[in-house]
């Protein structure tokens, strides 16, 4: 089938212009989406959560979150509204998970979804609901099969009521022959707070996008997302934090590595909207470059419709520092070998805070893996 999505992953200011990242338009050849295998949620826990599973997901005009959230306040995914629109149509699994009121799941929940040749295609949609005083982590996996295209399309869309507490681990190892969309919006009440911790390390094309709101007072974000491109790898991100409440924060960290005519897009929006005295933002991206012929764009935005506010923002792309180098090839490393010890530290410690021991394993082999294809680091 068709995929085109258009004013994907739109910048909430226009700017930039001549550097074509305003928005996105998303068009290719995905495998047809039909009925994907039930996948089941594990952990200590899961058994507590009020889980539904909507199989009636055809002609639906409404968002899952808007037949779910009745009455509450919808988040708005991020990439743009032809993308509800194309999971609205296409998804073959769609799903709401509620925390009670008060309980709070301390341990971590998984869910790993595995595309083949026979099911090549997930498109999810998913709403999670934690109540007043609960707490809730969520790690989802993505992998496949190598040879057949893949598609992998999700989302996500997350409400926090007061004094609630979500995380979620996203962890994206998809081979080079899949597409991955991953879309998510977010609502924090007073007192609530959303982490966000993203590993972005496989699949030919990657479109990310977040939006948050924090509405409540003292309200929190934070996002820790690492990415590796390779091999004409295509990567566009979309962040985007509103603060509305009193005294809110938000801190976004992104640090990756391009190598071989990869390229990635970066935007990341701050906005303060009038009302949200006291608050804090902070955008940080750090980018490691291996190659001439990559491509990157970073616009960081801050917007500001309040005085008594703090917002910073930070972009750097450059190479490895060279004492660093040479201090490691002192010590007998061999050039290759002592890039290779630097990039696995620059992704240590976001792939350090994966609540799986096994996994880690599995994500610091997929990127020793992939550098030692890189002839030119």
């Amino acid at each position: 089938m068709v995929l085109e999505i258009n004013k994907a992953n739109p910048l909430p200011m226009k700017t930039f212009r001549w550097l074509g990242v305003n928005e996105l338009n998303i068009e290719g050849e995905i495998p047809d989406i039909q009925a994907f295998p039930s996948v089941t949620l594990t952990g200590e826990g899961a058994g507590e959560l009020e889980i539904s599973y909507h199989t009636d997901t055809a002609g639906r005009k409404s968002t899952l979150g808007e037949q779910f959230l009745t009455g509450k306040q919808i988040p708005q995914s991020g990439m743009g509204e032809e993308a509800e629109a194309f999971f609205r149509e296409h998804k073959n699994r769609a799903w709401t998970i509620t925390v009670p009121k008060g309980r709070r799941i301390t341990e971590p929940l998984s869910l790993t979804y595995m595309l083949t040749k026979e099911n090549p295609a997930l498109a999810e949609e998913l709403c999670i609901h934690a109540r007043e005083d609960s707490e809730l982590t969520l790690l989802i996996t993505y992998e496949g099969e190598k040879g057949p295209s893949l598609f992998q399309g999700s989302m996500i869309t997350l409400l926090a009521e007061k004094n609630a507490k979500l995380n979620l681990i996203q962890v994206q190892l998809l081979p080079e022959e899949g597409i991955h969309l991953s879309s998510i919006g977010v609502n924090c009440m007073e007192g609530a707070s959303f982490h966000l911790t993203q590993c972005e390390l496989g699949a030919k094309r990657t479109v990310s996008a977040l939006q948050t709101s924090l509405l409540g007072e003292k309200s929190e974000l934070t996002v820790d997302t690492i990415y590796l491109g390779d091999q004409g790898r295509d990567l566009d991100f979309n962040y985007l934090v509103n603060h509305y409440g009193k005294n809110t924060r938000s801190d976004i960290r992104i640090n990756g590595a391009l190598f071989s005519n990869s390229r990635k897009v970066f935007r990341d929006t701050i906005d303060f909207k009038k009302g949200a005295s006291g608050s804090e933002g902070a955008e940080a991206e750090y980018t490691l470059l291996f190659d001439k012929n990559i491509k990157n764009v970073s616009v960081p935005l801050i917007l500001c419709g309040e005085d008594d506010v703090s917002g910073k923002h930070a972009a750097n792309s450059g190479r490895i520092d060279e004492d660093q180098l040479f201090y490691l090839m002192s010590r007998g490393l061999s050039e290759g070998e002592a890039k290779r010890l630097i990039l696995e530290a620059w992704f240590h410690p976001v792939i350090e805070s994966i609540p799986s021991a096994a996994l880690q394993e599995q994500v610091l082999g997929n990127v020793k893996g992939r550098l030692e294809h890189v002839k030119s680091i």
